[in-house]
């Protein structure tokens, strides 16, 4: 897998970006990456993971930065095992978390030279976490990519996250969160 910190270091023909922090890829992450390595097959793209190099909060409200399930390297190791053949780590600063939803999406468009934008429908961006689901789908026209929101993956009658891992974590329940984090195998042609 080709592990870029720039936009500009993107070869590729065009892309399929699939956006998230994908702390942990449980088996919501999966799902998502998975659709995005799919479509970037049909569409003749490459499919490029787009993280960060550390969780937002970590710079934005220290005290409310939650503990990684795994380190970066760990989440890079999933990537490449579910199929993706790029990963953008891009650094989060300040400055790179005041941009604009609409400006962020336009640099990700030109710079990754992206065919489609793959989310969860609970994925916010941008200064004050303004951008999500909705604003993706509509910039989708005027910006030229196809929008794929992926439904959230459910354990039960909770939605799968970081954040239930996490509480499963805190109250002892080390295989039911382990089994959220696994990577289910699936068909090859899939």
């Amino acid at each position: 897998m080709n592990i870029i910190r720039d936009m500009s270091e993107f070869t590729g023909r065009s892309a399929v970006a699939a956006l998230g922090m994908f702390d942990g890829v449980h088996i919501g992450h999966q799902a998502l990456i998975r659709r995005a390595v799919a479509l970037a097959r049909e569409l003749d793209a490459e499919c490029v993971v787009c993280t960060f190099d550390r969780h937002p909060l970590s710079v934005l409200c220290p005290e409310k930065a939650p503990v990684p399930l795994l380190p970066l390297e760990g989440n890079l190791k999933k990537f490449e095992a579910l199929g993706a053949g790029w990963a953008l780590v891009q650094a989060f600063t300040p400055q790179y978390g005041a941009t604009e939803p609409e400006a962020f999406l336009r640099a990700l468009v030109e710079g990754l030279r992206a065919a489609a934008i793959v989310t969860g429908e609970n994925y916010t961006f941008g200064a004050r976490g303004r951008g999500d689901a909705a604003l993706i789908r509509e910039m989708a026209g005027p910006l030229g990519y196809r929008a794929e929101i992926v439904p959230p993956v459910m354990d039960g009658d909770v939605m799968c996250s970081s954040t239930r891992i996490r509480e499963l974590l805190k109250i002892g329940e080390l295989e039911h969160a382990k089994r959220l984090m696994e990577i289910a195998q699936t068909r090859r042609d899939d």
